[in-house]
């Protein structure tokens, strides 16, 4: 028997969440088959297995959260597996065991005779007596699960709630709706803003921008087969400005200082199916207005389908999220941690007088007064109803 463990990540990543298992308990598989799909606050990665034989257990369900160095899979290379010797049950498994052991009836036989179980689900069941012919195995051949033991034992739990007798009888509350817990990307989206939210005192500044000419700039280009969207003007603008305030060009750190940056590394916020991704546009300030065009096209169709590597969706410097595209004209984005501004853009709007739209800079008031963010959106400002400025 062997165990595999969950591997450091990199980028200093704790822990992931399991998002799909591609094996269960009893498969065979070789080295270098994938086995699990993990997704960390940076990326989702796939994991291979280091072993080739059978899986004899799986410590983690979907959904649930994994540490760096936790055991994930116990592997076996034969079909006959020793035990490893008994040991004295911590006071909350005797507990455990007390308990349940007055649900299970003092005359279950327990005889597991074809029973499909792995040995881990064999020892507890002797533990706590119980009988695995009772339990239902959703497994390959009938195989008893892992989920499928922790289910019934939740079940005998549940049970021995339900015979202890009450002073008092609590009428059911009446709810109009269903719950919702948060898994995946949507569960690390919530951490990361609030995290970002209690930690940096967020304010926000605004500017109404006439976009005719950039309008017009982008025809002429489409005439010469460059189809640009928006997004790579607004990073050039935005890697313009931040050469002219490299305050906003930074990332607070945990001790409470700053690292003012020296690189360019624009992250762009995706709408996916599975929820906000930042995908970061690597020293953006040494590319052109095609390459860049290029490079975010490429990096939001595979956010999308979930193919981003983990280097990029990291280190990024400063974010630009385009609402426009969907809808909205005004937001007040929230920083993407441990940033120190975000740059929001939004709808285009038909004046009499030409296009305008908004654009909304949050910043760090810690180390960004009022004053300096006025001018810096001021300048993006100005590049973009210049834009031929940008192409400079």
């Amino acid at each position: 028997m062997v165990t595999f463990k969950l591997p450091d990540i990199g980028e200093g990543i704790q822990e992931g969440e399991i998002v799909k298992w591609y094996v269960q308990e009893g498969d065979y598989v070789k080295k270098n088959d994938v086995i699990v799909e993990i997704m960390t606050d940076k990326v989702t990665v796939q994991i291979p297995s280091p072993y080739e034989g059978k899986v004899a257990k799986i410590y983690y369900k979907t959904g649930e959260i994994a540490k760096v160095g936790t055991p994930l899979v116990d592997f076996s290379t034969s079909d006959s597996v020793q035990e490893p010797p008994s040991k004295e049950l911590e006071p909350s498994q005797q507990k455990e065991t007390k308990e349940i052991k007055e649900v299970v009836s003092e005359k279950s036989i327990i005889d597991y005779g074809k029973i499909l179980a792995s040995p881990a689900i064999r020892k507890r069941a002797r533990e706590l007596g119980i009988n695995l012919s009772s339990i239902q195995g959703t497994g390959e051949n009938g195989r008893i699960t892992t989920e499928d033991f922790n289910n019934y034992i939740n079940q005998l739990k549940q049970k021995k709630v339900e015979t202890v007798p009450t002073a008092t009888t609590v009428q059911p509350t009446v709810t109009r709706g269903r719950r919702f817990e948060m898994h995946g990307l949507r569960r690390l989206i919530s951490e990361k803003m609030t995290k970002s939210k209690q930690t940096i005192p967020h304010f926000t500044v605004a500017e109404e921008v006439n976009v005719t000419a950039l309008l017009e700039l982008r025809e002429n280009l489409k005439k010469s087969n460059y189809n640009i969207s928006f997004t790579p003007f607004f990073v050039l603008a935005s890697v313009k400005a931040l050469k002219e305030f490299p305050y906003l060009n930074a990332r607070c750190l945990e001790d409470g200082s700053y690292e003012i940056l020296d690189y360019y590394n624009i992250g762009i916020a995706v709408d996916t199916p599975d929820g906000l991704t930042v995908a970061v546009v690597k020293e953006a300030d040494k590319k052109s207005l095609s390459q860049l065009a290029s490079e975010i096209s490429d990096l939001a169709e595979r956010a999308r389908n979930n193919k981003l590597k983990l280097d990029e969706v990291k280190d990024s410097t400063f974010t630009v999220t385009n609402v426009g595209s969907i809808g909205g004209i005004f937001s007040t984005p929230i920083i993407n941690y441990p940033e120190v501004a975000i740059l929001g853009v939004h709808r285009v709007r038909d004046e009499p007088h030409g296009k305008f739209m908004y654009i909304t800079l949050s910043a760090d008031h810690r180390l960004i007064d009022g004053a300096m963010a006025a001018r810096f959106i001021v300048r993006i400002k100005n590049y973009l109803e210049n834009p031929i400025t940008l192409l400079v």
